[in-house]
């Protein structure tokens, strides 16, 4: 059977088609995205109705696209992007009438989990954490044995630093300084597991884009999926030093993110720094992947 997911994020529109396979397993059969930056549309805790309507559109888009390939309507569910609104209900009824499908706004617990059970699919994370850099928020869990201990979601992502903190496109010294003490505050505030662990894996399109600049930098094999806690700190001083080779990588590598790299690699950093005392993983998978697996296809966890 073949799925098409749509995951609403804060940051991204992603639309993701997958085939299941007869054994259990999946293949991504191809992806877009569209930066639509709706955390950018919240005003006073509402999404105004142009950020609907933006939501709405990249909807219909890749309706449209799904069309031309014969495939069902496409699953859509919502993480901060609507969770952390005040008019969720308004904003999914109004994208309801628009494009005809019922948006599942998801919990940071359940958005926590399902990106576990994504990152699986990739690597059996047995006992340690994992981290998921969104727009809009970031997800933190614990896991032991193979069972999830804690699950929670932070109120802080990359694009919604760069809206609280920075005023033009590049942040200066003292938004920089902003940015290390609104992700401090956060973490400060956040029940996070009381050891580093061993091995934590990286979840989201932050930590995928820091890997890729992390790689070219280290000159290690493009298929290197694994960071050290110090490769993570000499790679966030060296693209917060925001000169002529901070831009080249960031361009080379991830352009639709250049506005929100730098507030993410901070976050990346401290939490790399918090949770990992050994190895960091990068996953391919994440959340979509974890929400076909768990969501559609009633995996047991």
């Amino acid at each position: 059977m073949k799925f098409a997911i749509v995951d609403l994020g804060s940051n991204t529109i992603r639309l993701s088609v997958y085939n299941t396979l007869p054994e259990g397993g999946f293949d991504l059969l191809f992806s877009e995205k569209e930066m639509a930056g709706l955390v950018s549309y919240v005003h006073g805790g509402v999404l105004s109705p142009e950020g609907i309507q933006r939501a709405c559109g990249a909807i219909r888009d890749f309706q449209a696209l799904l069309r031309q390939f014969d495939l069902d309507a496409p699953h859509v569910f919502a993480t901060a992007s609507l969770r952390n609104i005040r008019n969720t209900e308004e904003a999914v009824e109004q994208i309801r009438a628009a494009t005809g499908v019922e948006v599942d706004v998801i919990s940071g617990e359940l958005e926590a989990r399902l990106g576990y059970y994504g990152a699986r699919t990739a690597t059996d994370l047995q006992d340690g954490a994992m981290f998921d850099i969104g727009g809009g928020s970031a997800e933190v869990l614990e896991v032991r044995a193979g069972e999830v201990k804690k699950a929670q979601s932070l109120p802080i992502g990359s694009l919604e630093l760069f809206n609280r903190c920075v005023d033009g496109l590049w942040p200066k010294k003292k938004e920089l300084e902003r940015i290390r003490s609104t992700v401090a505050a956060a973490l400060k505030e956040a029940r996070l597991p009381a050891h580093r662990a061993e091995r934590v894996c990286g979840v989201g399109g932050t930590a995928r884009a820091a890997l890729k600049i992390a790689n070219d930098w280290y000159e290690k094999p493009a298929g290197n999926r694994i960071l050290t806690p110090a490769e993570v700190r000499r790679l966030t001083k060296l693209l917060l030093k925001r000169d002529h080779q901070a831009r080249k990588l960031i361009l080379r590598h991830c352009p639709d993110r250049v506005h929100t790299i730098l507030p993410g690699i901070v976050l990346m950093d401290a939490l790399t720094e918090a949770l990992c005392g050994g190895e960091l993983y990068i996953s391919p998978y994440g959340v979509r992947e974890g929400y076909l697996c768990h969501k559609l296809l009633n995996a047991g966890t």
